[in-house]
């Protein structure tokens, strides 16, 4: 499918630095100014690839960091759910970015009533799951850090584990992904990008039509 990107230049360093921008003032001010706009793009251009390739109309929400009073956020996202209010109830993709990388991953978050389901559907297709993840995808238990662990790295009580883990703590998430490295995210056009966000959310579109049929 062809991308119409309009004027989106890709992601630039000041993007990234707004995340080492001190205060929770100022760096909302710098997140207003630079990386939220590019989400939005995203977020714009994204939408009805999802849609197309889960068979689910899918509607983007921009990270607002509206409850926050002290700390300034260390990372900013959009999120595609089938909700046009909200996503945090429902699985859900998000791209968006740390000051280290670019990510692009699909689950529940803790706050959601279906993460119980959706964990325990990811234990029932475990192998379907595998599968459909290339080599360098990750799981990651803790949407609020960075660091995720390659799937293809767990063995099937690692991988159980934290499965197992989305059922049984209230305070848990369990999404799927990729980071998209900073360096390698500075040297693509805005088109390079999104064809890049395309191709990395295909194999979780899979994910999405796999696990959603048991919720």
């Amino acid at each position: 499918m062809a991308v119409e990107t309009g004027a989106f230049a890709g992601i630039d360093e000041a993007d990234f630095d707004v995340f080492a921008v001190p205060g929770l003032e100022a760096r909302m001010e710098a997140l207003k100014a630079h990386l939220r706009p590019k989400l939005t793009v995203i977020g714009e251009v994204m939408a009805p690839i999802l849609t197309e390739l889960t068979g689910k109309p899918l509607y983007a929400h921009v990270a607002k960091h509206a409850r926050r009073k002290t700390n300034p956020p260390h990372d900013s996202w959009v999120a595609f759910s089938i909700d046009q209010r909200g996503y945090k109830k429902w699985p859900t993709f998000m791209i968006g970015a740390w000051q280290t990388h670019l990510f692009v991953q699909f689950g529940v978050i803790y706050e959601s009533p279906y993460k119980a389901d959706f964990g325990h559907a990811v234990l029932s297709e475990s192998k379907r799951v595998l599968e459909l993840l290339p080599i360098d995808y990750r799981m990651y238990p803790d949407h609020m850090k960075p660091e995720g662990v390659a799937v293809h790295d767990l063995s099937d009580a690692e991988f159980e584990q934290l499965a197992r883990r989305v059922i049984e703590k209230k305070n848990a998430d369990l999404l799927f992904g990729i980071p998209l490295l900073r360096q390698v995210v500075l040297q693509m056009s805005g088109e390079e990008l999104v064809e890049q966000l395309r191709t990395a959310v295909v194999p979780l579109a899979h994910l999405y039509q796999l696990t959603v049929s048991h919720l």
